[in-house]
């Protein structure tokens, strides 16, 4: 539960410190204090997106911290898992920091964590319920998840989604390869075409760069024949040629090995002499590769031909021809085995959606089980507010169609909550006739029921009274303090019959301190909180018989309270 709130800055609240209890806990305050940033500032800790203009003018940044402790040891470690905090003495501080400028900041005892954790702390922690709550209650898949909730189905249910969204990517796989069957038939031709084409012609790595080379050199051949022949004429094949004279003054300075310098130079021509042998026998081969018939000459002009041919036609050179043909056949072999993959996934589809559609069955059975009871109790709560003659069911509605096997993410159903407020007039679904407070009845009503199976500690109600009078107050009261002896429960009412209930209660108040304008929020003491129930009753026109008033009704919940069975 909330053990203390803490704010700064936020919306006409400058500083305030709640601290707070189990069971039910009461905030008043007229109409335009400023209770509408308390609640918001609970909506920051259960993960709500802020808002720049709720800081306070002339401030900088605005700070919500709330203090949870949470004392069922399963539930602290299930939070831990979700978070990767850990919770010492199962305490775990929530820290929202708004700014104007830069990012806002959420922290769980102290590290910080991305909005996306945030909510997933806050919904296990804390739930407020508004105006906006009970128009969602009118929703039918809120009021599944009422039932889902109530029969203890929400884990199954998030497998069941889980196995439908595997189900759906599966159909949508399967339906893109039969929708594109022609299209890849026709894909196959055209690259069998094209591989057959490159296939043929099998270009190699490096080929049309050589064949260029060589093409180009057997053009010039007379000239470059004449060229080497002079060379080797001059270099080695005359009498006293320059490999002979290298040659011979090497041995003629080998044996001079007391003198450095020259022992070094006989070496150096040795060198020159054995280095001019080895490219003068490079230009002997060259010179009877030149010696090329003129067939050869042809094929080898013929093949350079179709490689540019094939280069200009597939818009790719030399090596790039040899890649563009195995990633064609790479294609061509991924088709292929899509094409092989069809029946198989076909078939896993099929099995697929009869999994799922005995799972929806298992569902349906448990939700139609558990409405029976779940009419049954909402008629006994309703009863205890007011409604005693008022009718109240839920019914199943299947879906009339559904993304698969007359499905969706949460099964086969529809839940239609049926409501009869007045004897004698037809029950039609509550979407279509309850009041508002009518609707506050049967919220208050749903969440006593759910009571027992929710997991959320710390339960926030806002304009629960609405439409409400001060007849029915107190049973609201008295219903609200039942939820409390289960969860921790803060209301924020302008019901004196309701209020009296709580276990605690807190004024929000609304002052000019030099010259500005601030909510205050303090914690009344006994006294002094039969002087606000008094005013709530009678205004600023509260009496000494009003404040003693106050006491009684004070004292009448209090001795409820004790009564009530553990």
């Amino acid at each position: 539960m909330l053990i203390q709130l803490t704010i700064r800055d936020l919306g006409l609240i400058e500083r305030a410190e709640l601290d707070l209890e189990g069971g039910l806990q009461v905030i008043s305050g007229e109409t335009g204090v400023g209770k509408s940033m308390l609640l918001a500032s609970m909506s920051l800790l259960a993960g709500e997106r802020p808002r720049v203009d709720w800081i306070r003018t002339g401030a900088e940044e605005a700070l919500v911290a709330g203090l949870f402790v949470i004392e069922d040891a399963a539930r602290a470690r299930a939070l831990e898992e979700v978070t990767g905090v850990e919770l010492e003495d199962g305490e775990l501080l929530i820290e929202r920091r708004l700014r104007r400028k830069g990012r806002h900041r959420a922290r769980l005892n102290g590290r910080e964590v991305p909005a996306s954790l945030l909510r997933e702390a806050g919904r296990r922690l804390i739930e407020i319920h508004g105006q906006q709550s009970q128009l969602e209650l009118l929703d039918p898949r809120a009021q599944l998840e009422i039932l889902d909730s109530f029969a203890g189905l929400i884990e199954e249910r998030r497998a069941f989604a889980k196995e439908f969204r595997r189900t759906r990517a599966l159909e949508s796989q399967v339906a893109s390869l039969q929708r594109d069957a022609e299209g890849r038939a026709e894909r196959r031709l055209s690259l069998d075409h094209l591989i057959a084409e490159l296939e043929a012609a099998d270009p190699h790595p490096g080929e049309r760069d050589r064949l260029e080379e060589e093409l180009a050199l057997l053009e010039g051949k007379d000239q470059i024949g004449q060229r080497i022949s002079e060379a080797l004429e001059a270099f080695h094949e005359s009498e006293d040629s320059v490999v002979d004279r290298l040659a011979s003054t090497g041995r003629d300075f080998a044996g001079l090995e007391q003198h450095r310098e020259l022992a070094e130079f006989g070496a150096l021509c040795t060198s020159l002499a054995d280095q001019l042998e080895d490219g003068l026998r490079g230009l002997r081969e060259l010179a009877e590769g030149l010696d090329v018939d003129p067939g050869t000459l042809d094929a080898m002009s013929r093949r350079f031909d179709l490689l540019v041919s094939l280069e200009e036609r597939f818009r790719r050179r030399g090596d790039e021809l040899v890649r563009y043909r195995d990633e064609l056949v790479e294609e061509r072999e991924a088709l292929a085995g899509a094409e092989d993959s069809l029946p198989a996934l076909e078939e896993e589809l099929r099995e697929s959606i009869l999994a799922l559609r005995k799972r929806a069955q298992g569902l349906t059975r448990r939700r139609r089980k558990a409405l029976t009871t779940l009419s049954e109790r909402i008629a006994q709560e309703l009863g205890d507010l007011g409604m005693d003659r008022a009718t109240f069911r839920a019914e199943r509605v299947a879906l009339e169609s559904g993304a698969i096997a007359g499905c969706d993410e949460t099964g086969a159903d529809r839940i239609e909550l049926i409501f009869g407020p007045n004897p004698g007039e037809p029950e039609r679904p509550l979407r279509e006739i309850a009041s508002g407070g009518e609707l506050s009845r049967v919220m208050l009503s749903l969440k006593r029921t759910l009571a027992e199976a929710g997991s959320v500690a710390t339960l926030v109600f806002d304009e629960i009274d609405t439409g409400v009078g001060g007849r029915l107050g107190g049973a609201l009261g008295a219903k609200l303090q039942e939820i409390g002896s289960r969860h921790q429960v803060l209301c924020v009412t302008h019901l004196a019959q309701l209020a009296c209930y709580g276990a605690g209660q807190h004024r929000v108040e609304k002052r000019v301190i030099e010259g500005r304008t601030v909510t205050t929020v303090e914690r009344l003491d006994e006294e002094r909180r039969a002087l606000e129930i008094a005013e709530m009753m009678r205004g600023t026109q509260r009496t000494e018989r009003s404040v003693e008033e106050a006491r009684e009704m004070l004292e009448a919940a209090r001795i409820d309270r004790a009564e009530e069975p553990a």
